[in-house]
Order: structure tokens, then C-alpha cells, then sequence
């Protein structure tokens, strides 16, 4: 019989990251809506065109997730860097289900999603879910914002 590569335990997500990291990607989601319908289409396209409208509307996106992910990590404490790779393919499965579900309810096509991903275009919708993925990481790594401080 050969030895288990990990025990229970440690195959475990963390649940209580789980749990928030939902509530979390849900707000996101809310902030996202109103950057798009809102700001990219009311505001910057109108001033810009569709293309710049996109690259600031995605790049806010960018530090919104990763801004909402330093809150997160901070409210749940301490995660190990399992989870948080975790978390992000979470987030990011969450994300790409709603993107391509909210997008083809309404009809539209897959040549139309796809423009999104073209960053030879100067579309930059890839890092927005790289973003998804590694902001958690990234953050919880570099900030420690779960750790507690030592008392004087």
C-alpha cells in the first residue's frame, strides 16, 4: 500500500474563505455592472470610443479585484498559499460561467464575446482573468493582510 500524498486535512479548502470568497466575488460582480453599464457606456465610450472605453473600464476592473481581495484576505485571516490558488481558480471559475452564461442568454454570439479576448487588438480582457486568478495569491503573499501584528 503507498503512502497518501496528502491527508484529509490538507485536501480540505479552507470553508470559511470559501464561503467569503463568494460573497466577495458577488460584490465584485455588482461593481463590475456598474463599470460597465454605467461608466465604459455612459461615460468613457461617449469621450473615447469603444476600445479605450474597454482598456479603462477592464484596467479598473483589475484593481478593483485585487482591492477587494486585500479585504477579503484581511477579514478572514490567515490562509495558507493552497487556498488562495484555490480561491482565485474560484473566482475565476465563477466569473467565466457568468460572463458566458450572461452573455449568451441576451443572444449574443461567440464571435462577439471573443473580441474581448483579443489582446492584439488592445483588448485586455485575458488579464482581467489572470486577475481573478492570481490576485488573491499575489496579495496574500506580498501583504500578509490575514496576519496578525505583534502587540507592543
Amino acid at each position: 500500500m503507498t503512502p497518501a500524498l496528502y491527508s484529509i486535512q490538507e485536501m480540505r479548502m479552507n470553508t470559511r474563505l470559501l464561503k467569503v470568497g463568494i460573497r466577495f466575488w458577488l460584490v465584485d460582480t455588482l461593481i463590475a455592472a456598474f463599470n460597465f453599464f454605467v461608466l465604459m457606456n455612459l461615460v468613457y465610450e461617449p469621450r473615447w470610443g469603444s476600445l479605450v472605453a474597454h482598456q479603462i473600464g477592464m484596467s479598473t476592473r483589475i484593481v478593483v479585484v485585487s482591492v477587494l481581495a486585500y479585504f477579503m484576505l484581511r477579514y478572514v485571516g490567515k490562509c495558507n498559499t493552497k487556498d488562495l490558488i484555490l480561491i482565485g481558480l474560484v473566482w475565476l471559475g465563477l466569473e467565466e460561467i457568468f460572463e458566458w452564461g450572461g452573455s449568451f442568454i441576451p443572444g449574443r454570439s461567440v464571435e462577439d464575446i471573443l473580441i474581448g479576448w483579443n489582446i492584439f487588438a488592445g483588448y485586455i480582457w485575458p488579464y482581467v482573468m489572470l486577475a481573478y486568478v492570481l490576485a488573491n495569491l499575489i496579495v496574500g503573499v506580498t501583504l500578509h493582510p490575514g496576519r496578525k501584528k505583534a502587540s507592543p
